[in-house]
């Protein structure tokens, strides 16, 4: 008989492309992974997946199980989702994601008095730059640069998200400060990823000087906020991560930077959900929407 678990493993595989992707996404062994997906190919007497230069893929017996896989992972996921949405007490897990330099430098700390209101409350905060699939239970809510288009999500919409561009005295003393824009192409800078050039940073920096000489990328707000202080280059970050690092120095003040709008984001199923609930107003309170 087909278990919920192998088949919960089969689809990350599928979705990761490798054991050890899948691992960290189920946040278990690869083994694991392995030893599961292995049994489930021989009481199944198939081969689920092809090994490939970019990783497994979904064989023929496979794109079958997939199809079927997804049907009963819907089903399961809608059960919980209703189950913790009819729970009105504060008490018990709530699934938070943000990226790293927010979850780092504002939630983090500041999770003290969300536990001190609600003791039974057991936050798991996840710090992921890329935007989980709220549908499949990856997070119970989760901090957007952007309004869901789904009709399955409901938000919340926070504080505006505004960005400055910084650099640290180290590098000042090497390099100098930017003058003005004319000026900043001859200056070295950090930046994201090139797959996440379409952040506010990635897309200022390639609006604005196209040919900055960037020394350095990651996916890690947190890292590149790091290496700016310690005076590797100039970079764009949000005003409130960058508030909380008194080494990183504001410069080019009358540069076109951009604005975001910040959301909190859930399922709608978990809007009566009491620790849910919880977990979105304390959000509100720490960034409030000023009218006006």
């Amino acid at each position: 008989m087909l278990q919920w678990d192998d088949l919960r493993y089969f689809l990350a595989v599928h979705r990761h492309g490798t054991h050890a992707a899948a691992g960290r996404s189920l946040r278990v062994a690869p083994t694991t992974i392995g030893r599961r997906l292995a049994a489930l190919e021989e009481a199944l007497g198939v081969k689920l997946f092809q090994r490939t230069p970019a990783g497994l893929v979904l064989g023929e017996s496979g794109q079958v199980l997939r199809a079927h896989a997804e049907r009963v992972e819907a089903e399961v996921l809608a059960s919980e989702r209703a189950l913790t949405g009819a729970d009105r007490r504060v008490s018990g897990p709530v699934r938070l994601t943000a990226g790293d330099g927010m979850a780092t430098h504002v939630l983090a700390p500041r999770l003290a008095e969300l536990q001190l209101a609600h003791p039974e409350l057991r936050v798991e905060l996840r710090a992921d730059n890329l935007a989980v699939d709220l549908s499949r239970r990856e997070a119970d809510v989760a901090l957007r640069l952007f309004r869901p288009r789904e009709q399955s999500l409901i938000a919340r919409r926070l504080a505006p998200f505004t960005f400055g561009v910084y650099g640290g005295e180290p590098y000042f003393a090497r390099r100098g400060r930017p003058s003005g824009m004319k000026d900043a192409a001859r200056h070295d800078w950090l930046g994201p990823e090139s797959a996440q050039d379409g952040t506010p940073p990635g897309q200022w920096l390639r609006r604005h000087i196209p040919a900055a000489r960037v020394v350095l990328r990651s996916s890690a707000t947190t890292v590149l906020m790091s290496a700016c202080a310690a005076g590797q280059g100039l970079a764009v970050f949000p005003e409130l991560l960058a508030a909380s690092d008194p080494r990183l120095v504001p410069v080019l003040p009358r540069a076109a930077l951009p604005t975001r709008e910040l959301w909190a984001v859930t399922h709608q199923d978990l809007r009566h959900s009491a620790r849910v609930s919880a977990v979105m107003d304390w959000l509100a309170r720490l960034f409030p929407v000023h009218e006006g």
